[in-house]
């Protein structure tokens, strides 16, 4: 399965000059990076033992969709 088209906030400024110095896009750059970590697995290397919960702060969800 693939996934397209994920919207989240990154360093713009960092990815741009990591991206120039390699002389590639900042999407590129990206789609590398996230290949890299698929493929050598590092995703619990990276986020250890935490639960994904407790890494992220939980967003405010839409008023008309709030529980009452």
């Amino acid at each position: 399965m693939t996934i397209k088209n994920i919207v989240i906030p990154l360093e713009i400024e960092y990815l741009q000059q990591a991206a120039k110095h390699r002389g590639v896009s900042r999407t590129k750059l990206v789609r590398l990076l996230m290949e890299r970590v698929v493929k050598d697995e590092l995703v619990p290397l990276i986020l250890g033992n935490e639960r994904l919960q407790e890494q992220e702060e939980r967003q405010e969800r839409y008023r008309r969709f709030r529980n009452s």
